[in-house]
């Protein structure tokens, strides 16, 4: 039934969709299924649809410039502001593009320090912590 139904409308038809739309032929069929058990039988014969990628990968290690190296690759905090991690990412907004720098506790997950800016040249973790 679940072939049938994607080679007619589309292979990517999700779980909930295609439950709702078949419901009507499992009970013509005297075929009682609640959706949970049928997402379990379109894992057991690999038809869940795969999940869209819904993220863009922006770090590039293979670059020409100086890698630094992990000083504390093997290092487990044992207490509070003893090893603070840094880290730059961008957001995207209605107006391009803006950068957020961030320190934080590694052993609490604390932010201790921030800094927001829409130049990537401007932020400086030392003034934002």
């Amino acid at each position: 039934m679940v072939k049938n139904y994607r080679k007619k409308v589309g292979s990517k038809t999700g779980g909930i969709k295609l439950h709702a739309e078949l419901k009507q032929d499992f009970v013509n069929a005297d075929i009682k299924i609640g959706r949970d058990k049928f997402y379990d039988l379109l894992r057991l014969h690999k038809l869940l649809v795969p999940k869209a990628k819904n993220y863009i990968t922006t770090t590039n290690s293979n670059h020409m410039y100086k890698k630094y190296k992990n000083l504390v690759k093997d290092h487990v905090p044992t207490r509070l502001e003893q090893l603070w991690v840094s880290d730059i990412t961008y957001i995207k907004t209605q107006n391009g593009r803006n950068y957020l720098a961030l320190v934080t506790d590694a052993y609490s997950k604390q932010i201790m320090g921030y800094k927001l800016d829409n130049h990537y040249e401007n932020l400086s973790l030392l003034r934002g912590a």
